[in-house]
C-alpha cells in the first residue's frame, strides 16, 4: 500500500451523517446499485494493488450479509474473478433473505457460476472455504447495523479467528461501532479496512487500530455537495488519487 498517495486529517462521516448523505445522493438522482457498483471496484481494486497487482491463482472468498455492504463484496467478487482471480461467496443466509440489491449482486455472480454457500444451513462448508482463502472479504454488516452480531453474522465472524488470509473489511469491520471504534460483542480483526466515501469516527479512534488495520479511503463518486448538506467539505479530498491510505 505504500504505492498509494497519504492522506492526514481526513475529516469522518457519523453513522447519521453517512446515513444523511446517502439519502442526499438519491436525491441528487445517483442511484444506490452505482454507488455499490462503484464501491466493488474500488474495493476489488485495492485487493489487486494488496496483492502485488495480480490476482490470478488468489482464493478471496467474501462473506457477505443480506445488505448493501454484502452487495458491495458481491461486486467486488465479480471483478476479481474477471481479473483471473479464484472466488467463492460465503452468505449470510438464504439468497430469499437478502435484500433486494444485494440479492440482484448474489444472482449475478450465479448466473457466471460462482460457487455460493448458505452459511447457516452449511457452516462445515462456509468455514472450509474461509479456512483455505488467500483474501477474505469481510461484508457483514455496514455503519447502520446495530448492536452485538448475532446467530449466523457472529458464526461466520468466529470462523475467521486465527485464518491465514488477509481479512479485508468493507467499510468498516463487522461489529466495530462506526461512531465510536468500540464493540458491543463480537468483530471482525481486519488487516486491511477500505472504507467508502469517508472513514467513519471509530475507524480513527486509538482503540479501533487493532481491528481496522491499514485503513484505506475510497472514492465512490458521491459529490461533494452531498457532503455539504451536512456541513463536510470534502472538495478537494481526493485530488492526488481516488484512493488513499489514511495516515492516522
Amino acid at each position: 500500500m505504500d504505492q498509494l498517495p497519504a492522506v492526514r486529517d481526513v475529516p469522518a462521516a457519523t453513522a447519521a451523517q453517512m446515513a444523511e448523505v446517502d439519502r442526499t445522493a438519491s436525491e441528487l438522482a445517483i442511484p444506490v446499485e452505482a454507488l455499490m457498483e462503484s464501491a466493488g471496484h474500488q474495493i476489488a481494486r485495492v485487493v489487486r494493488l494488496w496483492c502485488g497487482g495480480r490476482v490470478p491463482r488468489r482464493d478471496v472468498v467474501a462473506i457477505a450479509g443480506t445488505g448493501n455492504n454484502g452487495g458491495d463484496a458481491l461486486v467486488a467478487l465479480r471483478w476479481l474473478q474477471g481479473w483471473g482471480a479464484t472466488v467463492r461467496a460465503v452468505l449470510s443466509g438464504p439468497a430469499d433473505g437478502l435484500r433486494p440489491l444485494a440479492r440482484r449482486q448474489r444472482d449475478a455472480l450465479d448466473a457466471i457460476g460462482v460457487e455460493l454457500i448458505d452459511g447457516a444451513a452449511d457452516p462445515a462448508a462456509a468455514r472450509a472455504a474461509i479456512e483455505r482463502s488467500d483474501v477474505l472479504l469481510d461484508g457483514l454488516l455496514g455503519y447502520s447495523a446495530k448492536g452485538p452480531p448475532r446467530g449466523a453474522i457472529a458464526e461466520l465472524i468466529h470462523a475467521t479467528e486465527g485464518i491465514r488470509a488477509t481479512i479485508v473489511a468493507v467499510d468498516l469491520p463487522s461489529g466495530l461501532d462506526p461512531d465510536t471504534g468500540g464493540a458491543a460483542g463480537d468483530v471482525i480483526r481486519a488487516g486491511l479496512t477500505v472504507t467508502l466515501a469517508l472513514p467513519k469516527p471509530g475507524l480513527l479512534a486509538d482503540k479501533a487500530r487493532h481491528r481496522v488495520g491499514t485503513l484505506i479511503l475510497a472514492d465512490i463518486g458521491i459529490p461533494s455537495a452531498a457532503f455539504a448538506r451536512v456541513g463536510i467539505d470534502t472538495t478537494a479530498l481526493f485530488s492526488s488519487g481516488d484512493i488513499v491510505r489514511v495516515e492516522r
